[in-house]
């Protein structure tokens, strides 16, 4: 497949995969994704992608990034938005003096920014969220100059108590969904291949 969900090598990223959803939900607006990453470098950029999995195919929902060295996130109205962060839309500072290189040796919490999406997710289909380097996933860009410039970094993502990895999704309760899942592929902007799964590592 040409577009997007690149096909990533073993230890290249993490994936994680919900169980199947009971009920139809739907998204709309802006998302996040939280992680408690450790890493080898001073600074590095993520990217987290939402996907749907459902009978066989793997469908694209939405992408977001985050650099390590800019985590900190505004709690004032004082920032390029002019709002503050929410648990829904995180807005980090971007002020120079906020950043801050990744701790050496232990975990620290990164929010990484959905944008605004909406999908509707039938029941018995799954939720995927695959952590990576930036890239991949859009046919037409990419970064230009990626963290670390040189090299290459080891990351370790967390998943437990006292590390709680999550994905925070804009659910709007109450929506019915009156149409069948849709093909693959056939939604604008959201490029649909076959499910495979990924091993972490």
């Amino acid at each position: 497949m040409e577009l997007g969900l690149e096909a990533r090598k073993a230890g290249s990223a993490v994936s994680y995969v919900s169980a199947p959803l009971t009920k139809d939900t739907t998204t709309v607006g802006a998302g996040a994704v939280q992680v408690w990453v450790r890493s080898s470098a001073r600074d590095v950029d993520l990217q987290a992608t939402v996907s749907e999995v459902r009978d066989g195919t793997e469908t694209f929902v939405q992408s977001g990034w985050m650099r390590g060295s800019e985590r900190r996130l505004a709690t004032s109205s004082d920032n390029i938005m002019k709002q503050p962060s929410t648990l829904l839309e995180p807005i980090p500072t971007l002020r120079a003096d906020d950043a801050r290189p990744m701790p050496s040796g232990r975990y620290t919490k990164v929010v990484i920014p959905l944008y605004f999406q909406g999908h509707a997710y039938r029941a018995g289909s799954r939720i995927r969220v695959t952590i990576s380097a930036p890239g991949g996933e859009q046919p037409i860009w990419a970064f230009a100059h990626a963290k670390p410039v040189q090299g290459t970094s080891t990351i370790h993502v967390a998943s437990s108590r006292q590390h709680p990895s999550r994905l925070v999704l804009p659910v709007v309760p109450g929506l019915s969904i009156d149409s069948d899942a849709p093909a693959c592929p056939s939604l604008r902007n959201e490029p649909c291949r076959d499910y495979v799964p990924y091993r972490n590592r």
